[in-house]
């Protein structure tokens, strides 16, 4: 009873399903979490990089657009307003836009959009820029919030769809793994019910040999009491033919049982007796008792005299088919005769 409740408890049920196949999907899990991580920040790297070529490309071409601006209207005289036309208000990811003049020591610029202060950082790129009667300095400032929106945008949507296939994946697992369990548990069973099986299947073995012992023991002990008996037995269809007789018969009418095998029985009984046989039979058939008669064989040598003996007739009935024989026993004895 111990054991039964033990067997059924949580802790139990737990160990169970963790040995067989809840490692699995806590392996799926972990390995595709963390695969997720790599490639989250590989990509989250990736269009950082991506983001940063795009702010050198954007510089580089303010850079260009003020030599090709240059070339077409040279900035003479306010260098301030033609800076203010040629250069855009303000720049797309950019904070801000910074001109400064080598020509001379100042600190103040000579043309600044998108911030007041002094654009000063790591991210910042400057370009001397050579014009004709002109020497500046162009230094810009990339928008962090932009690029870091590209970034966390390409993490998010990584950890998204890793996610998802992380917990798909573990899902698939758990189904098939939970298949496999009960399959595995199934199997178990029937392997269990097969050897019980095999168990009663041999206990039958065993019965069925103890009672074939039985029954050979049984007709070996009538054997013996038919032999010890002296008398002759035998089995007669519902028209009187031979089928069985023991082997006393070949002693007493020196006939073997072989050759009386379909023989009508009333041709071994001595003609006078004839008629009593058949009334005996009739007697035993209808009513159903053991019925008993005294007559002679005939022994198989035409010269020898008749044998008497007592024939004891006991009917055979079938549920089925009612009446299917006879059964008699023929004791030789000695009879009164007048």
């Amino acid at each position: 009873m111990d054991s039964t409740r033990s067997d059924r408890s949580p802790v139990h049920r737990i160990r169970s399903l963790w040995r067989p196949f809840l490692w699995v999907p806590l392996l799926v899990l972990v390995a595709g979490l963390v695969v997720t991580a790599v490639t989250a920040r590989v990509i989250a790297d990736h269009t950082r990089t991506l983001a940063e070529q795009t702010y050198h490309a954007q510089h580089d071409a303010l850079i260009s657009r003020l030599h090709a601006r240059a070339a077409i209207n040279s900035p003479e005289g306010q260098p301030a307003q033609w800076l203010a036309a040629v250069l855009p208000d303000p720049a797309p990811n950019l904070l801000g836009i910074r001109v400064d003049t080598l020509e001379r020591h100042s600190k103040t610029p000579l043309f600044q959009t998108g911030i007041a202060s002094v654009l000063d950082g790591a991210a910042s790129l400057r370009t001397e820029v050579s014009l004709p009667e002109h020497h500046w300095l162009v230094t810009t400032v990339p928008d962090p919030a932009a690029l870091n929106a590209r970034t966390d945008k390409a993490r998010v949507a990584t950890w998204l769809a890793g996610s998802a296939i992380t917990c798909l994946g573990v899902t698939l697992t758990l189904l098939l793994c939970a298949r496999i369990h009960r399959l595995r548990t199934q199997l178990d069973w029937q392997q269990g019910a097969a050897e019980k099986l095999e168990q009663q299947l041999d206990n039958s073995q065993v019965e069925k040999s103890i009672l074939r012992q039985a029954l050979n023991d049984s007709e070996q002990r009538s054997r013996d009491l038919v032999a010890l008996s002296g008398a002759i037995i035998g089995e007669l269809d519902e028209q009187g033919r031979l089928g069985f007789v023991s082997a006393d018969v070949a002693e007493w009418l020196g006939r073997a049982p072989a050759d009386l095998a379909g023989t009508r029985f009333e041709e071994l009984v001595s003609p006078p007796y004839r008629t009593n046989l058949q009334r005996a039979l009739e007697d035993a058939r209808t009513e159903k008792t053991l019925q008993r008669i005294d007559l002679d064989l005939l022994p198989a040598d035409p010269e020898s005299s008749a044998i008497p003996v007592t024939l004891r007739v006991l009917a055979l009935r079938d549920p089925l088919h009612g009446l299917i024989g006879y059964r008699v026993s023929a004791r030789p004895g000695m009879l009164v005769r007048a």
